[in-house]
């Protein structure tokens, strides 16, 4: 269904419009098919599975809160919240970080290894339904020009007062 249809948007749109909403709504679409299949049934939300992700795949000894977010997917994430979630859950600790005392590492736990377990496969599972309407082409070039489009929009926000 064409982006003005869904939305019920009478009038033409801009180009930059047009896809500024395709790219919104994609992410909302994909968004829910992982929250409802995925992460509300754990109580856990995206950006805290992300997070056990990144301690997962990390050195035994973990990260530093900044290292997590630099991982991030959502870059403006507030990793020193979701780190206290997920340690208020028993799925993370927070040790002590013998370079540099003002920092401490974190650490994922045999429970949230064993969470990140439970969900991995399903993980798979919803990946590889995101995708399945495309040729490899298909995805080959959205990849290519989802890049380039991050590429611009990071270089953008760079030249922001905050960027």
């Amino acid at each position: 269904m064409h982006i003005r249809e869904e939305l019920q948007i009478t009038r033409p749109l801009e180009p930059g419009h047009e896809v500024a909403l395709a790219l919104l709504l994609t992410r909302e679409y994909v968004a829910r098919l992982f929250d409802q299949g995925l992460y509300g049934p754990e109580g856990i939300s995206d950006q805290q599975f992300n997070v056990l992700r990144i301690l997962k795949g990390g050195p035994k000894e973990g990260y530093l809160v900044k290292d997590i977010r630099g991982r991030m997917i959502f870059r403006f994430a507030d990793v020193p919240r979701l780190v206290n979630r997920l340690e208020a859950r028993g799925l993370v600790k927070r040790c002590e970080n013998p370079a540099d005392r003002r920092g401490s590492r974190v650490q994922i736990t045999a429970k949230g290894l064993a969470l990140e377990l439970k969900l991995h496969g399903r993980h798979d599972s919803l990946c590889q339904q995101v995708d399945r309407c495309l040729t490899g082409d298909e995805r080959h070039a959205l990849l290519g020009l989802l890049e380039r489009l991050r590429n611009d929009h990071r270089a953008q926000l760079e030249t922001l007062p905050n960027g």
